[in-house]
């Protein structure tokens, strides 16, 4: 399923839309580094939605920049990229979300599904190389600033981030994601901003030469590294309708703030409306935390119908984007 290229026998189009259209499946760019004795990874497109990474890739071949070291770049979910119309659909309708599928055991499913072989596949290649680093870069669902995202506050790893973002979010949440896999090696998921927004394709493109081209891991500025921990993840209850707007909507069961975005990574404080909601609390939102306790209640009150939250806190990755919402999560949240 993995389709493995020599960068050197590469022939790039015109612009990444055009070489897209010429991937016909998940692919692997091998780069030979200046010195061949070490491995790095770096993956794009887990998400078909997500193209940032995938820009940045186009750019850094078409500059025919070398890595310090070998390099290879994982373009994962090709298809859904090339789903109509492009760059739109997080994964193929009807199929699993790839970035939930890695960790999971094959022999376990009662049907193997092609996605979860790839997840399969992208493990054991990654784990045939024995990297020493490992990037992810993502797009936020959402507008909102870059950060990092990893499941440990070493020191390796946020001088890895920093790379990329001065911004981290250290989880213990098991969604089965790249990030949360063992390599032996320091890994981190980059979600470099909106997918529209032309920022975040220069944080990918100056992030991956930076990766490809460092010598050595670049010295932390702690002072303005902030990281965040033990997020909240704030999902919709299955079978339950979102809208988002400037007014409640009671055709449907939650009704978030059309400007939801603008709190990414912004404090907001107790007492903030955040939509509304036509049912109790609990029957519409859950909000898992890192043991799996629901913790709805804790973070979120509801008043004449109004969402609000009850303690300070900053939001993540909230989107206007409601499929994307209700089949993943409507938001992260982080107490301050």
């Amino acid at each position: 399923m993995l389709k493995i290229i020599n960068a050197e026998q590469l022939k790039i189009p015109d612009s990444p839309q055009r070489w897209l259209e010429q991937l016909d499946t998940s692919t692997i760019i091998e780069f030979k580094g200046q010195n061949s004795s070490e491995w790095r990874v770096l993956s794009v497109l887990i998400h078909g939605n997500e193209p940032s990474g995938f820009f940045a890739v186009f750019e850094f071949l078409k500059n025919q920049l070398r890595p310090t070291v070998n390099l290879a770049i994982i373009i994962s979910s090709v298809r859904a990229a090339r789903h109509p119309p492009y760059f739109t659909h997080r994964f193929v309708p009807g199929e699993f979300d790839l970035n939930r599928r890695f960790g999971v055991s094959l022999t376990s499913e009662k049907v193997h599904d092609g996605v979860t072989e790839l997840a399969t596949e992208i493990i054991h290649y990654i784990q045939s190389k024995s990297p020493s680093l490992i990037v992810d870069l993502h797009n936020t669902s959402g507008n909102g600033p870059e950060f990092a995202v990893s499941v440990s506050d070493d020191l390796s790893i946020k001088q890895l981030a920093s790379v990329f973002t001065k911004t981290m979010v250290i989880t213990h949440l098991v969604v089965g994601s790249l990030m949360e896999q063992n390599f032996n090696c320091p890994i981190v998921t980059i979600e470099c901003g909106g997918a529209q927004n032309s920022r975040s394709h220069k944080i990918a493109y100056q992030g991956l030469v930076d990766f490809a081209q460092m010598e050595s891991m670049p010295v932390l500025d702690e002072p303005i590294f902030e990281t965040y921990y033990h997020p909240f993840r704030i999902e919709a209850r299955s079978g339950v309708s979102l809208d988002y707007g400037e007014y409640h909507n009671r055709d449907v069961d939650i009704t978030l703030r059309q400007d939801i975005e603008r709190f990414n990574f912004t404090e907001i404080e107790a007492g903030t409306e955040l939509g509304w909601i036509n049912r109790t609390l609990t029957d519409c939102i859950q909000a898992k935390s890192e043991s799996g306790e629901d913790v709805v209640n804790s973070l979120f009150s509801v008043k004449d119908l109004k969402i609000i939250a009850k303690r300070p806190m900053k939001l993540f990755m909230a989107t206007c984007r409601a499929d994307i919402a209700v089949s993943d999560c409507l938001f992260y949240s982080v107490n301050l």
